[in-house]
């Protein structure tokens, strides 16, 4: 019995989606992902019943449009052309099929729908029908159609179109909310769908809108999420979270039999246990949060990387140790290299420390030199001439002597005070030696030393 499903999701790069593993799972096909160099190849599956690339109207039997119809190049051009970090890649619709259709009825369906798409939009649409596989419902016929985010031309991707503008550009376009086009995709399906259904000769019909807009006093059947059907397939058990979801569906059918009433209190009990549990899970999450490297200071950094080190010292140290008993050769090239590298930029350092150095002495110098130079320009000398006096006061230039002349006046100096204390000892010497001779040794030892006191004052006086 034909259903009504369609629903609509996004391929986006922050997700870590990609487009071109996407377009080659569906297609059943064998892309290389030009970006990352990663092939993905899908090309065994058989539940494929057909796949293809419907490009906008105007560009039907156009030869310079022949790279949109290669799947490989087209989805690689939409990876390149997402060139943020959270690009979105492609948008993808997935509608039941009627199974009371033919092959050749399903394909044509699906095909006209795409292509209204791509006439509406201006882009891409890639295409494939599936069919049931071995361990599903024999009904479950239905269709992936991949639409990329951006116009198609012949120069190549362009920009974005208008499904997936935001909304201050869709204002300035005078455009309506992007949720118009979303209504618009579901009604335009069952249309198509119920002409298809017609057109075979079925009775059967299907309605987009709900069970209280068509005047059905019906509970809903819920979606059970795809990793809840996946998990269940493959253990063969019930999975708890699917019981949950089946339970409160149980619950609210009861509710529905015994009037609007209590329908109502169930649902909002139901609502209000649903936004407990959200907290619950977002406390949770929070709590396992990690603060990512980049929001840490040095500091936090640091710590950071000491107490992992402390914890885990033993085990860093046996891999280092391997490490370095392994590329042993490697590891003391490269610290000859550095302590060799290390050596040279201190002797640089050290060598140009030494200059700065000079330098600075050199100026230093130069700066007491002119310094000296204008003090003697512009003050008169206050220096005594050797015959004594001021020599400014007695009208005599100034002259400064040269080094040679400093040494040789030091030299004459030293010489002079030489002689004058070699006189001193001698004199001393022989007055001792005529007390010694003319007297007793008390009363010329203190005569002695009231000779030297007197020479000593008279010398001070």
């Amino acid at each position: 019995m034909a259903n009504y499903f369609l629903h609509v999701k996004t391929f986006s790069r922050g997700n870590g989606s990609r487009v071109t593993k996407a377009a080659a799972y569906r297609a059943g096909e064998r892309i290389r992902d030009e970006r990352s160099s990663a092939v993905y190849n899908y090309s065994a599956r058989t539940d494929v019943a057909h796949a293809a690339i419907v490009l906008p109207s105007e560009y039907a039997g156009r030869i310079d449009m022949e790279w949109a119809r290669d799947r490989s190049t087209l989805w690689n051009a939409a990876e390149h052309a997402g060139r943020l970090r959270n690009s979105r890649l492609g948008r993808e619709i997935l509608v039941h099929v009627p199974p009371e259709m033919t092959p050749a009825q399903r394909t044509h369906l699906v095909r006209s729908f795409s292509q209204e798409l791509a006439d509406r939009y201006r882009n891409a649409v890639d295409f494939a029908v599936h069919e049931p596989r071995a361990n599903a419902d024999h009904r479950h016929h239905h269709a992936h159609i991949l639409m990329t985010t951006r116009e198609v031309g012949p120069g190549g991707l362009g920009g974005r179109t208008t499904l997936e503008l935001s909304g201050t550009e869709r204002h300035a376009r005078a455009l309506r909310h992007s949720k118009e086009d979303l209504l618009w995709m579901r009604l335009r399906w069952a249309e198509v769908a119920n002409e298809a259904l017609r057109a075979a000769g079925i009775s059967a019909r299907v309605d987009h809108r709900s069970y209280r807009d068509q005047g059905i006093d019906r509970e809903p059947r819920p979606v059970i999420p795809r990793s809840i059907v996946y998990s269940e397939r493959a253990s063969g058990k019930s999975n708890p979270a699917g019981n949950d979801i089946r339970a409160r569906y149980r619950e609210r059918v009861e509710a529905r039999l015994k009037g609007s009433e209590e329908l109502a209190r169930v649902v909002e009990r139901q609502r209000a246990e649903n936004r407990q549990r959200a907290i619950e899970a977002a406390e949770r999450r929070r709590a396992n949060r990690k603060t990512p490297e980049s929001a840490l200071t040095r500091e936090e950094r640091n710590q950071k990387g000491r107490e992992r080190r402390k914890a885990n010292a033993e085990e860093i140290n046996r891999k280092q140790r391997e490490r370095r008993r392994a590329n042993a050769d490697e590891v003391n090239r490269k610290q000859r290299e550095w302590r060799r590298a290390h050596t040279e930029e201190a002797r640089r350092r050290e060598r140009e420390y030494y200059l700065k150095r000079r330098a600075e002495q050199g100026h230093t110098a130069r700066r007491s030199s002119k310094y000296r130079q204008q003090t003697a320009d512009t003050k008169p000398s206050q220096t005594l001439d050797p015959a004594g006096g001021n020599a400014a006061a007695r009208g005599r230039p100034r002259t400064t002597p040269s080094a040679e002349d400093s040494v040789n006046n030091w030299l004459a100096y030293r010489e002079k005070q030489r002689r004058a204390e070699a006189s001193h000892s001698a004199s001393r010497d022989g007055s001792r030696d005529h007390s010694v001779e003319g007297g007793d040794g008390r009363d010329t030892e203190g005569a002695g030393k009231d000779t030297h006191r007197g020479r000593n004052n008279d010398a001070a006086l």
